[in-house]
């Protein structure tokens, strides 16, 4: 390979390792638990679900900047990869609002059809774990971190049972929620641990 291919190359390794602190994940699997436990608790704010995680991704940048920065120092990438995070960073927040409102009506759709049978009622209890699975893909699209695929499909796992065992919708972001927040808190100490904050002396 060339110099600018192995320049990529180590570029891409640094980026997909700026990821490896656990934050996001955490993040994920909180936003998750609390839309399940909104789901299954108090199914009537059910359309307020998503204000929590909306609250909380405001504070993810600074917190991940507070953790990260002390230990790994501030990384500045090209200009070329600075678009490219930009562009996917707002396609994955336009399409997190469009799934998440998508979600919400699909689900208020199928539940005041469920009188004639059609398909969409069928489908109710799983939708919301369906396109939040679409979300969490496009996350790790845009991240370049598998494990997100993995979170995906643990929810339609449980967006499939959640239909088949006509179960609330919230079971599945539950489900989902504990494995994120297990795999990003593990990720964290792990994280902490190996990266301790150099000394400024």
């Amino acid at each position: 390979m060339d110099a600018s291919s192995d320049l990529e190359a180590l570029e891409h390794r640094a980026y997909r390792s700026s990821y490896s602190d656990g934050i996001i994940d955490i993040f994920v699997g909180v936003s998750l638990l609390v839309i399940g436990a909104i789901w299954v608790w108090a199914e009537d704010y059910g359309a307020f679900a998503g204000i929590l995680p909306a609250v909380l991704a405001a504070s993810l940048l600074p917190l991940r900047k507070r953790v990260v920065e002390p230990r790994g120092g501030y990384v500045r990438w090209g200009e070329r990869r600075r678009r490219s995070e930009r562009r996917n960073l707002w396609g994955a927040a336009t399409a997190g609002v469009a799934v998440f409102l998508l979600g919400i009506a699909a689900y208020f759709v199928a539940d005041g059809s469920g009188g004639s049978r059609d398909v969409l009622a069928d489908f109710g209890p799983g939708l919301l774990a369906f396109i939040l699975a679409l979300l969490a893909f496009i996350i790790g699209m845009v991240l370049e971190h598998g494990r997100f695929f993995g979170y995906a499909a643990v929810l339609v796992a449980g967006g499939v049972f959640a239909v088949i065992a006509d179960s609330n919708p919230g079971w599945p972001m539950l489900g989902a929620g504990v494995v994120a927040s297990f795999v990003g808190l593990v990720m964290l100490m792990r994280y902490l641990r190996d990266n301790p904050v150099a000394d400024s002396e």
